[in-house]
């Protein structure tokens, strides 16, 4: 998902009605892990105190066996990140709707402590989670989305974002930074340029009074362009492009 297409979907979790689904997608989106590691996580492995969320195992479904448990996909998968603080009270408070289901409903839960259960408390297969993902992508205009999906987009971002990429793999769980800059090697490019025009504009020499009439002229741009509903600038000269044409005719 670009930068758009995420904030639509996120604002689509929101609001959300199903707590569990919700609370897992958004997991996946502000995390980026894998779905066999969130699939893996009980309530042992936050802490809310410190937002600190951990990695220890990683669950598996194999056909005619079930879901199975084994360790982290490699050493440096098994791993603890810090959470934004929008997830932390989203996992409060899911934490607490889960709370009041489990005495309702008594004997039939196997309460094993996992965040994401079947109905009847035992841990959840991964593949449920596509299954989630495909209801909340029908309430929104957006195209077909994996679970991974929501890894990359999660990794893409914080590389735009200018965030460093040892930071990003050691997020991300990948076993070298070099499979991260492999793997994102376009985003890396991209945000490489952007560092670049914002030395330019950091110290070109040209004179001061142009550069702030530039910039005013560029805002009022980008106020015209909210006013008239457009998301992107892209969208707007677009939309400018289009309506000189047909004053031509």
């Amino acid at each position: 998902m670009d930068e758009v297409q995420a904030r639509t979907f996120y604002e689509t979790l929101l609001s959300y009605p199903d707590i569990r689904i919700k609370t897992s997608l958004l997991l996946f989106l502000l995390t980026g892990f894998r779905r066999g590691e969130v699939a893996g996580l009980k309530w042992e492995d936050i802490d809310f105190k410190t937002h600190k969320i951990t990695i220890k195992r990683n669950a598996l479904e194999i056909r005619h066996q079930g879901v199975i448990l084994k360790d982290p996909k490699t050493k440096k998968s098994a791993r603890t990140i810090t959470m934004p603080t929008l997830l932390i009270q989203q996992l409060k408070e899911y934490k607490e709707w889960q709370d009041n289901l489990i005495p309702e409903l008594g004997d039939y839960y196997h309460n094993e402590n996992w965040l994401f259960t079947r109905d009847n408390g035992f841990i959840i297969r991964p593949s449920t989670f596509l299954e989630w993902l495909k209801k909340v992508l029908k309430k929104t205009n957006l195209p077909h989305f994996t679970i991974h999906s929501l890894r990359h987009t999660n990794i893409t971002l914080q590389i735009t974002a200018g965030v460093p990429l040892v930071t990003v793999s050691g997020r991300a769980g990948h076993s070298r930074t070099s499979t991260t800059t492999d793997i994102y090697s376009h985003f890396i490019q991209s945000s490489d340029n952007v560092a670049a025009s914002t030395l330019d504009n950091l110290f070109q020499t040209g004179p001061k009074e142009e550069v702030n009439k530039e910039l005013e002229e560029f805002r009022k741009i980008k106020q015209e362009m909210k006013q008239l509903g457009f998301e992107t600038i892209k969208d707007y000269m677009e939309f400018l492009e289009f309506k000189q044409e047909r004053s031509k005719l």
